[in-house]
């Protein structure tokens, strides 16, 4: 399969739409869940909730269709290892490098730094889990191999991955989800099923009129987010997270909703200077890895969105945040040895 521009606008948008989540999740867990600042903070982080899931659906894409071939799993899982890492020790000893300009590091230090560098950031999962996707693909391009095998694994992962979580959590039956669990279907229960849904929704036709159903219960979707998330953290006076994960049947339809409408909207189809969101597709690995350290370094300062009205500071910082991360990875991708091993292409 050749390069798809729509797909490459969608990996922007979602590159973009994870830089507005960790800005708008920031200082979430901070304000008061009853204040105006607290809302609007819940608002911006449900509209960002399916780009992890897109995430991997755009990886999976291609990596799983059975007619691909020359795939070098082993070099991709080396090339993925060695990213881990090196951005790994550049978040882990950023803090150990200025101590030593002052000759103030310790064996503390050293030891709390070596244990960041072999764990890895906290938003560095992502590469994890990728790595893991990889390890599968012979797997999951013979699952894909055939449509209705597909089409079995992805009901089996819709219902005890979504489905029969969410009945047993809403009637309380917590004994009835432990004999669930233990049956021990791993691979129903994980991310999984994202990295082989985006292939499903790609060469399956989907009638208009039943494409139009699914936008519709997307738009449900996301003001289901908010107003559930709100909801559950006024009535617990806590902060309630559940309805933003990955695992959550509001998320798994947002996210469908949106692969579905880039791959029929005939807007994209349309798109002049097709090589500039080429480019920028290519940027979005550096781009998710780098935007924490401007986020962590603008907190550092003071600049954080309760320094202003969340309305305004949200998006101001999001998108001076994706403008400097694409900035870097557009210097790093012009020196030759730094963009090898900082970059994914």
């Amino acid at each position: 399969m050749n390069r798809i521009t729509k797909y490459d606008i969608l990996r922007v948008i979602a590159c973009f739409s994870i830089v507005l989540l960790h800005v708008s999740a920031s200082y979430w867990s901070v304000v008061d869940v009853h204040s105006k600042e607290f809302l609007i903070m819940t608002i911006y982080n449900s509209l960002t909730r399916f780009a992890v899931p897109v995430f991997f659906m755009l990886s999976g894409l291609f990596l799983v269709s059975p007619q691909k071939e020359n795939l070098a799993i082993g070099k991709r899982i080396l090339k993925l290892l060695v990213l881990f890492y090196v951005w790994s020790a550049f978040y882990a000893f950023q803090g150990v490098a200025i101590d030593a300009l002052h000759g103030a590091v310790t064996k503390e230090v050293w030891a709390a730094s070596v244990q960041r560098f072999i764990f890895g950031h906290t938003h560095m999962w992502f590469i994890q889990i990728l790595i893991g996707f990889y390890i599968l693909i012979p797997i999951a391009r013979q699952i894909c191999a055939k449509k209705d095998v597909l089409q079995y694994y992805l009901i089996l992962w819709t219902v005890f991955k979504f489905l029969l979580p969410c009945l047993t959590d809403m009637f309380h039956l917590d004994t009835i989800q432990a004999r669930i669990d233990s049956l021990g279907l791993d691979i129903l229960v994980g991310n999984f099923g994202y990295f082989l849904l985006g292939y499903y929704l790609n060469v399956t036709d989907i009638k208009r009129k039943t494409r139009w159903i699914i936008y519709a219960m997307g738009i449900a979707a996301v003001a289901a987010t908010a107003w559930l998330t709100v909801r559950d953290s006024i009535g617990t006076a806590a902060y309630v997270e559940r309805w933003f994960s990955p695992a959550s049947l509001n998320i798994l339809i947002m996210s469908a909703a949106i692969f579905i409408c880039f791959k029929y909207g005939k807007v994209f189809n349309k798109v002049k200077r097709v090589s500039i969101w080429q480019k920028l597709s290519g940027y979005t690995f550096f781009i998710y890895m780098f935007h924490m350290f401007v986020i962590e370094k603008l907190n550092l300062i003071g600049i954080t969105t309760i320094s202003f009205p969340a309305i305004i500071s949200v998006p101001i910082l999001t998108i001076f945040t994706f403008t400097v991360s694409l900035f870097g990875a557009f210097a790093v991708d012009h020196i030759p040895f730094v963009r090898k091993i900082a970059m994914l292409h």
